[in-house]
């Protein structure tokens, strides 16, 4: 048991091995001079290929590594299939908190009609994984802000060697409280932001709502889950769910509730910041949650859905039927660009531009 809250099953010691050699190989790969450098991290990592192994040998890797770094020559590439891309301007911003680490600021091109408003997004990564670099963080950033939609794109902390809840929470409150205190860097008359996330992302941008809502600070205009980790302790499956899921590569629910418990850390899994599926969720912003029908985190997101709907929240919900998790993590994929465009709808139009 871990914290008397979920069972789990020893990985063999052979795998246990492996995974921290890969974690001292790439130690030692971020290191070296790019382009060397991505092209062993491209090599290392792909040993990494097929089944995701337990998530406890998936920490002990990243931890072994110091982290795992995100290659940027990907973003070379897509700046030569979508030379629209290259007017965004980009700068990185330093946060005056020493608890936030960084974010990055992607304003329209000089030639683009006034925004009106902006988006704050957060990358996910199991909450152990991810940068500013990661496609999850750059790839929508770029493509909203060449759309016309200033985007601030944040880092934090992430949960290894001993930091767990609330650190990386208390990093993306400071991160949006910088961006309503400097709302005129962003092109906008006033502070008026959405707020959205992946996957762990998404439960830090859902708890973020929920305390900006408690705390009667300045409120999204809207907020956007996509294919939201939102509790550890995922509800079981509708019949409907199942037989999607059974065609799916997707994570068992063991591993997920790893992966909370090392986000949760000493608190309950019942606090509200924590698990926001568990919390009161009447008065937060008009909400779209984006499901992928073959991720097993749908078996939350759904009731999630649910839930807002009860308590009067104004609500879309769009299920990629035949996406497994994160199409905002591929930008060479159809389903991907389809999340993209969505959420520009979204962003743009609100309700009334998801039909």
């Amino acid at each position: 048991m871990i914290d008397g809250q979920i069972e789990h099953t020893l990985a063999p010691k052979p795998s246990r091995f492996l995974y921290t050699a890969i974690g001292y190989a790439l130690r030692v790969a971020k290191q070296l001079p790019a382009p060397l450098r991505e092209r062993l991290l491209s090599l290392t990592t792909g040993s990494l290929s097929g089944d995701i192994p337990p998530f406890r040998d998936v920490l002990q890797l990243i931890e072994t590594a110091g982290g795992i770094p995100d290659g940027r020559l990907w973003q070379q590439k897509l700046l030569e299939d979508r030379p629209g891309l290259s007017g965004v301007r980009v700068h990185d911003v330093i946060g005056a908190n020493s608890e936030w680490t960084k974010a990055r600021l992607y304003l329209p091109p000089e030639d683009a009609p006034k925004a009106s408003a902006a988006f704050v997004w957060i990358h996910g990564g199991a909450f152990v994984m991810g940068s500013l670099d990661a496609r999850e963080a750059h790839w929508p950033s770029i493509e909203l802000a060449a759309a016309g939609i200033p985007v601030l794109s944040v880092d934090y902390r992430m949960c290894l060697d001993g930091v767990h809840y609330p650190a990386p929470q208390d990093d993306v409150f400071s991160a949006w409280e910088w961006a309503v205190k400097h709302f005129r860097q962003f092109g906008i008359k006033a502070p008026h932001f959405h707020l959205g996330g992946g996957s762990a992302g998404a439960c830090l941008a859902a708890s973020l709502a929920l305390r900006l809502r408690d705390e009667q600070r300045v409120q999204p205009a809207s907020l956007y889950l996509a294919y939201p980790v939102l509790e550890g302790n995922l509800p079981p499956s509708s019949t409907e769910m199942e037989k999607d899921l059974a065609i799916a590569q997707t994570l068992p629910g063991d591993w997920i509730a790893e992966m909370f418990a090392n986000w949760a850390g000493t608190a309950s899994w019942d606090e509200p910041y924590v698990s926001p599926a568990l919390a009161s969720l009447s008065g937060l912003p008009p909400t779209y949650v984006m499901t992928c029908g073959r991720d097993i985190l749908r078996r939350s997101s759904e009731p999630y859905v649910e839930r807002l709907r009860m308590s009067g929240v104004e609500v879309w919900h769009d299920v990629f039927a035949e996406s497994e998790h994160a199409p905002l993590d591929r930008p060479e994929t159809d389903d991907g660009k389809l999340a993209i465009e969505r959420l520009r709808q979204w962003l743009t139009s609100g309700t009334s531009g998801m039909v």
